[in-house]
């Protein structure tokens, strides 16, 4: 448009051929925008679904009632501070929101028992990462967040799961994720418990660093 704007022909008339082309270039800037305002409406409509499904999910349990929008917004900000892109930090809070999906596969006798867990119980527990994979696997658009998904329980010393992963072999997301979920948890009331002193937290926190968490995630 700033070219053929800025030629003229003899008596000041722009030419056919540069009318043209400043027309078309007026309708592709029009379809651009229209995509864009679209584009924003459907990351809006995704966005909201995942929080619908989040919310469903915590819903199961009294006691993890919101667990996964604040671990969505625990792991932005902890995105944010690493350094990350907005970007890459809108993945972590997406991730955030689907982590525990795969709690829909726990039987409810499991998931809300009032005490702990026997080795059993817990091994139901343990499936939920790759259940949860497994639910979102397939669909367009969330292939970015499966890693966190599937990887959030692992540690930083390889004794965790579904696959031991050790050190930065657990994917960058699922460290960030595995911090900002224990954070929350140990924040939070529980059947068993009740929730711990922010105090307390940030110094269990600390303890296990470069054991169940990235020392960097951490500090």
């Amino acid at each position: 448009i700033i070219v053929a704007g800025d030629k003229q022909t003899e008596g000041g008339v722009v030419s056919s051929y540069d009318t043209k082309l400043i027309e078309a270039a007026a309708s592709f800037s029009s379809i651009f925008l229209s995509n864009a305002r679209l584009f924003d409406q459907q990351k809006k409509l995704f966005v909201g679904i995942v929080e619908s499904l989040s919310a469903a999910i915590d819903a199961k349990d009294a006691y993890t009632n919101g667990h996964s929008e604040r671990v969505a917004y625990l792991g932005e900000q902890i995105a944010l501070n690493l350094g990350m892109s907005a970007k890459d930090a809108e993945r972590v809070r997406i991730c955030g929101l689907l982590h525990d999906v795969g709690k829909i596969g726990v039987p409810e006798s499991v998931l809300c028992k009032p005490g702990h867990l026997t080795d059993v119980e817990f091994e139901h527990i343990k499936k939920h990462p790759e259940i949860g994979y497994r639910i979102l696997k397939d669909l367009t658009g969330l292939e970015d967040v499966l890693p966190g998904v599937l990887h959030h329980h692992e540690r930083y010393d390889g004794r965790g799961y579904p696959h031991g992963l050790k050190g930065e072999d657990i994917p960058h997301m699922a460290r960030i994720l595995a911090c900002a979920d224990t954070f929350d948890a140990m924040s939070s009331n529980r059947a068993y418990r009740n929730a711990m002193p922010r105090e307390k937290v940030l110094a269990e926190l600390e303890r296990c660093k470069n054991a169940q968490f990235d020392t960097d995630v951490v500090d």
